[in-house]
């Protein structure tokens, strides 16, 4: 509750210049520069604020046991991750409802090519839902396989885990 109500106020605060841009009359580039910029401005609070919880997860473990340490990172990561996809969400919202918007106000489309466009992102963005959805259920059970292996050394499970993120970066750059 409290991080949905620090990310209104952060929303808040970063629209108030994009409404007045917009009320000043700003030509089109601008609204669309600043929708941009507010946007990727948002992305990096939350992205900010993802670190300083996991900060604060790694300093509010320290002295519990193994099991503990498992379970509440475990936690973490489920809520962490229900979280970044509402704010996915969210922003996609957004998105589509400028588009529509910028859509709308463009005479030189007619209403199948402004219908077509809508539904081109629409399905993209189901795509690449689908995309993280499926990483992240890999990365769970690959986390799950590496904790529960007792014959593996922390050293050796760091090294798993960099040679799956690695591979995982490689799948991404393709998937671009």
């Amino acid at each position: 509750m409290k991080k949905i109500t620090v990310y209104s106020l952060v929303v808040g605060l970063l629209l108030f210049p994009v409404a007045v841009a917009l009320a000043q009359g700003k030509g089109t580039g601008a609204r669309t520069s600043g929708f941009h910029q507010q946007q990727r401005q948002e992305r990096q609070a939350f992205q900010k604020q993802e670190g300083q919880e996991r900060k604060d997860l790694r300093e509010s473990l320290q002295g519990k046991t193994s099991e503990e340490k498992q379970a509440a990172i475990k936690e973490f990561h489920a809520e962490q991750s229900q979280e970044r996809k509402a704010f996915n969400q969210q922003q996609h919202q957004e998105n589509m409802n400028f588009l529509k918007q910028r859509l709308a106000n463009n005479p030189k489309l007619t209403d199948a090519q402004k219908e077509e466009l809508s539904n081109l992102f629409e399905n993209q963005y189901k795509k690449n839902v689908s995309f993280r959805n499926t990483q992240h259920s890999e990365n769970v059970a690959f986390f799950e396989q590496v904790a529960n292996n007792p014959n593996m050394t922390q050293e050796q499970r760091k090294k798993a885990i960099r040679a799956h993120f690695q591979e995982q970066k490689t799948e991404n750059k393709e998937k671009r």
